[in-house]
């Protein structure tokens, strides 16, 4: 058997190897550098991405940071009314401070622990209708709650979550001078001027003739809260600071 091949085999050969040679290198070495710069395309658009929701997000902290503020700021104002939690006899020497200008002959003071309860939103019973028709009437400035006309007329009540808060009970007794029994008059002004949610519940008047020295005793209920320290939230939020990157994701990548 001859097996000489002539010029025009070689070269037909020597083509048909190069070409396996080329295909084979294509599959082996360079469709796979393809497809390892087509997923680095894939994940540089996910960074990418991700780095666009992050400024993004980034860009709304200046917003949280002044709601934040604003929200603590009005938060300050409004815990200004309550009392501060404290133990009771801190809540009878700011009673007795309150009334020291008052000259009065503190006779007795009895203070209980303060006891956690809820404050409800203003509500109008049914049964009180027709007394708060007559006070809308009255109601020339429009100085009654919202919520008051909004009930009276029927519209449905929004759900307010109850706010828990701090309660104190005290009962105070003091001498009266017979020649000014205004005193009584002076406590109930005094403490309706205070500034703080200080109720007062009742009083009561009465004398013992044997000795005539008359006293009066004077029941409260004093409303406190937990401040939240405001000028710490304002200083924590006065600027934003930058998430520092991991050390593995900071780390450049090995060629």
């Amino acid at each position: 058997m001859n097996l000489k091949l002539s010029y025009r085999d070689k070269v037909i050969f020597i083509v048909v190897m190069v070409i396996l040679v080329l295909v084979a290198g294509f599959f082996i070495f360079i469709k796979p550098k393809f497809e390892n710069v087509e997923i680095a395309k894939a994940n540089l658009a996910a960074k990418q991405q991700e780095k666009a929701d992050i400024d993004s997000k980034i860009g709304t902290l200046s917003d949280i940071i002044d709601d934040m503020k604003a929200t603590a700021e009005e938060i300050g104002e409004k815990q200004e009314i309550f009392l501060d939690e404290a133990h009771p006899y801190v809540n009878e020497t700011y009673i007795r401070d309150a009334l020291s200008n008052l000259n009065l002959d503190i006779t007795s003071m009895s203070t209980s622990y303060t006891t956690a309860d809820a404050i409800n939103r203003y509500t109008v019973s049914k049964l009180n209708y027709l007394a708060y028709e007559n006070k809308m009437n009255a109601d020339l400035y429009n100085e009654l709650p919202q919520e008051v006309y909004d009930l009276y007329n029927g519209v449905p009540a929004p759900s307010y979550p109850n706010t828990v808060i701090g309660v104190t009970n005290v009962t105070l007794t003091f001498g009266l001078d017979t020649a000014n029994i205004n005193k009584v008059y002076d406590v109930m002004d005094r403490l309706a001027e205070d500034e703080k949610t200080i109720v007062l519940n009742s009083v009561n008047t009465e004398s013992n003739p044997s000795d005539n020295e008359p006293s009066a005793s004077v029941n409260l209920t004093m409303y406190s809260i937990f401040p939240l320290n405001v000028e710490e939230v304002l200083k924590e939020t006065d600027e934003v600071k930058p998430i520092e990157p991991a050390a593995e994701e900071a780390a450049e990548p090995a060629a």
